[in-house]
């Protein structure tokens, strides 16, 4: 055989071992990202659980502030009243006063 063959043959060689080289190599990143990908699925399925347990979580919140809503509107209606008397009780001690003063002898 003529020497040109045997190179040609070393190449050929050379090129088969480094595409298996590549091969391996391509082979080992696509395993470690399954690996990752699996981890990602495992993640994203805590996520979806925790997002569904956040959702039931603002529904019942909802629920609750909608339940409080006419205990507010009453406690508006109450604190109205309140004042009313409160000013009224002011006047009214206001009122007193004046009579206490105007009865009252000063010496």
């Amino acid at each position: 055989m003529p020497w040109w063959t045997w190179v040609a043959l070393g190449i050929f060689v050379a090129s088969l071992v480094a595409a298996g080289v590549i091969a391996l190599l391509a082979l080992r990143s696509l395993n470690r990202l399954q690996s990752v990908g699996e981890r990602l699925t495992v993640a994203l399925e805590d996520l979806a659980a925790k997002s569904e347990e956040l959702e039931r979580s603002a529904e019942r919140a909802s629920m609750r502030v909608e339940s409080a809503e006419p205990r507010f509107d009453h406690l508006r209606v109450t604190l109205d009243r309140f004042s009313v008397l409160t000013w009224a009780l002011g006047d009214v001690a206001k009122t007193v006063g004046q009579l206490r003063s105007a009865v009252l002898v000063r010496k």
